[in-house]
């Protein structure tokens, strides 16, 4: 972790907290878990700065993501080299591209890129924020509980994120894997 990170969020504690959140994500999130592992403050704090902080920056991109992306020359060159990200993406989750919401935090780099997808996908607003909070839970507990963890001096604290990455991996896997056999067994019904 970064000392101007820390030394950051123990001057400004819960604004930095909260804007980190909305403006750079997992590394202040994990920092924060950090200090309060340490016993800075609350790890329910913590979360709920994080979450509304994350979620409001979900909101955002949801709403505004399409006119910020296509105001700017970039806009059609990620469009293209994501399609195939995309097209993937819609084959895994069908006819119900919010279920990307619950894993997508997970999957480094395609949170942003993905949320605008789903904006594109005209997904009810109401309907994007449940599952964007949903999953948004579900990875703080996660990354709360690692830099948290940290914080208190846990040993092989190296090792713990290691099986929590596997057993993410996993997870995602069996969601793959459940729609894939999904499709191939709907397809198979149609032909006969």
């Amino acid at each position: 972790m970064s000392d101007t990170i820390l030394t950051l969020l123990i001057d400004h504690q819960f604004p930095a907290i909260f804007l980190g959140a909305v403006f750079l994500g997992e590394t202040i999130i994990l920092s924060a878990a950090y200090l309060a592992g340490q016993g800075m403050w609350s790890i329910t704090t913590v979360f709920w700065l994080a979450m509304l902080g994350t979620v409001l920056s979900d909101v955002a991109w949801f709403l505004f993501g399409q006119s910020i992306f296509s105001a700017t020359k970039r806009w059609r060159e990620k469009q293209l080299s994501s399609e195939r990200l995309l097209k993937k993406l819609e084959s895994i989750t069908g006819s119900r591209p919010f279920l990307a919401l619950l894993f997508i935090k997970f999957l480094y780099g395609t949170r942003i890129l993905t949320i605008v997808y789903l904006s594109a996908r005209k997904i009810r607003p109401w309907k994007f924020i449940f599952f964007d909070t949903l999953g948004t839970i579900i990875w703080l507990v996660v990354m709360l509980t690692v830099g948290w963890l940290a914080g208190r001096g846990v040993s092989n604290i190296i090792s713990v994120v290691d099986k929590t990455e596997y057993a993410l991996l996993v997870l995602v896997v069996i969601i793959i894997l459940y729609r894939v056999i999904t499709v191939w067994t709907e397809k198979r019904l149609i032909k006969k």
